[in-house]
């Protein structure tokens, strides 16, 4: 299993990179009005604090049952995080 620290790290570059993605699509197209954009940025930011806390703060991390179904939510929130850009630019 790979270490918590690099996984936070990780969680921490894709957030800021998703965060710069939506700057980088508020430039990109101004008729996307400011509003939305904001909003994805904060669903970003609060989806970042719920997975940072699952992976610090993992449930009976010592039985491998639990650890594993945990992990698979804090993947499973990775991928939130992207579809909360593709919902952007979808629209």
């Amino acid at each position: 299993m790979a270490s918590r620290r690099n996984l936070k790290k990780d969680l921490n570059f894709i957030t800021w990179e998703l965060i710069s993605e939506c700057l980088v699509y508020q430039i990109l197209h101004p008729e996307v009005p400011d509003e939305k954009i904001m909003q994805a940025i904060e669903e970003i930011a609060e989806k970042h604090n719920e997975l940072l806390a699952l992976v610090n703060a993992p449930e009976n991390r010592h039985d491998r049952a639990l650890a594993k179904k945990n992990y698979l939510a804090v993947r499973k929130g990775f991928l939130d995080m992207v579809q909360i850009i593709n919902a952007l630019s979808a629209s």
